[in-house]
């Protein structure tokens, strides 16, 4: 099926199923051209901001009659060009679906809709003492319903998983309108296949989702983080699967590179701890009493003395925390104040396997002419690789690039790794897939969906 852009009489049907205040075609619609990723931008025929799972179903059932694209947007958050309207599709902003509509406490469940911002809806369920655990660092600009897009992780993967893990009901719209219902507020569910998992993670291309159930943990009383200094990035990265093989399993371990602390010390101009170490570790352990807690925090400080480390910071106070966080918190910020133009990857591999991806990552940075620093969330095995362009021409940058992004996929592959561990495929990486899959997974997932959305009007282009 070849799909078209939407004419004017297209704009006027669509424009009376949400109202015309919830149309744009011109003025604030240039805030809808773009997600979070470098040098992608395109402008969409019309956005539309439904009110409910009505009309949804009734935008999405015009769209697949008259084969419209329609690209999904949360808050736009996303690295990979998920959400950027190419070829001037129609933008379906979720904005409106923005509340929490229950706590339930007895069965340990939220249900919200999708444009509940996630930071917000921690901090909702955390007033009556449970946990939501999904992080990722957009937690206070990011959506619920972007991250079920994109099953995102953040800092916590390493204890409590992704949002996947966490998902156990949804509700959507199929690309001709047709509502899906699946699961609900269920521990086990085993009846038929697991839809619910097979729309987690696919950006977007095969339904849109109106209503989320998540489940939720009792919430930790006490909480300490500790900032690990290394006099090398390979002892630290080392550290991370010995830590965990000693059978201490910290909420979050983080993995900063000593160059990138440096240069963010010299953006804040502040003093940060240990600001000579190779590396760094931010570890957080979490306990429902302080004496489990002291425990745990001495006998992982001994084990980080006992494997290299030149110091052990120990940040039990919100002043304290801050000070190490914010380094973390601003690395993205600093770099592209070094260097506007960078390729940011998110690979992942086994745990065991960080220290060969960080030499292997450098060693092609080498070997392209290009400079490359690493941070990430090292307790899941995932490392966020930045290729800097700094003062390189043009062409200098784009014939790097042509060469260091694959072989760097390939690495990770070659790993046991996978080329994307949180950001998604979009538009960016979908060139790169034939790395990590065969013919076989190719096919498969083109199968899937075909059946979900026969027509492809769902955010065409991406993701497969």
């Amino acid at each position: 099926m070849t799909l078209r852009t939407p004419r004017d009489t297209d704009i006027s049907e669509l424009a009376a199923i949400v109202g015309g205040e919830f149309a744009l075609t011109d003025e604030g619609i240039e805030n809808y051209c773009r997600d979070e990723s470098p040098d992608l931008e395109a402008q969409p025929s019309v956005v539309l901001i439904p009110a409910d799972e009505r009309e949804i179903s009734e935008i999405l059932r015009y769209a697949d009659d008259r084969l419209l694209p329609v690209v999904t947007r949360g808050l736009g958050t996303g690295v990979a060009g998920g959400a950027v309207p190419f070829d001037g599709a129609i933008v379906l902003s979720l904005e409106r679906l923005n509340r929490i509509l229950e706590i339930d406490e007895d069965n340990l469940m939220v249900v919200t809709q999708p444009a509940v911002i996630t930071g917000e809806l921690r901090r909702a369920v955390e007033a009556v003492g449970l946990f939501y655990p999904p992080d990722p660092a957009s937690l206070d600009s990011c959506s619920i319903g972007g991250n079920f897009a994109t099953n995102a992780g953040g800092m916590t993967a390493v204890k409590y998983g992704v949002t996947r893990d966490y998902v156990k009901g949804f509700r959507g719209v199929l690309a001709g309108g047709g509502i899906i219902s699946y699961g609900g507020k269920l521990v086990k569910n085993v009846a038929g296949y697991d839809l619910l998992q097979i729309v987690c993670g696919s950006e977007g291309t095969l339904a849109v989702a109106t209503e989320l159930t998540l489940k939720l943990l009792p919430h930790k009383r006490h909480r300490v983080d500790l900032l690990v200094g290394f006099d090398s990035v390979f002892k630290s990265v080392s550290a991370v699967s010995e830590i965990i093989r000693r059978r201490i399993v910290p909420s979050t371990i983080e993995f900063m590179e000593g160059d990138i602390v440096r240069i963010v010390a010299d953006a804040l101009e502040k003093s940060v701890p240990m600001p000579e170490a190779g590396a760094q570790l931010i570890i957080s352990l979490e306990a429902d009493s302080e004496e489990e807690l002291e425990k745990t925090y001495f006998s992982l400080g001994e084990i980080a003395m006992e494997l290299g480390a030149i110091d052990v910071f120990v940040a039990d106070t919100t002043q304290t925390r801050e000070r190490i966080w914010v380094v973390r918190r601003s690395m993205r910020e600093a770099l592209r104040a070094v260097s506007p133009t960078i390729v940011a990857e998110d690979i992942a591999v086994p745990r065991a396997r960080l220290a060969e991806l960080w030499k292997g990552a450098r060693e092609l940075g080498e070997r392209f002419g290009v400079r490359v620093l690493s941070f990430g969330h090292a307790g899941d095995g995932n490392l966020h690789i930045d290729v800097l362009k700094d003062d390189l021409s043009d062409d200098r940058w784009n014939t790097a690039m042509e060469g260091f992004i694959p072989a760097l996929f390939e690495l990770a592959v070659k790993l046991g790794g996978t080329i994307t561990a949180e950001h998604g495929i979009g538009v960016l990486k979908k060139p790169y897939l034939p790395i990590c899959f065969g013919e076989t997974e190719l096919s498969l997932m083109a199968g899937i969906k075909r059946v979900f959305d026969p027509n492809g009007i769902l955010n065409p282009g991406k993701a497969i």
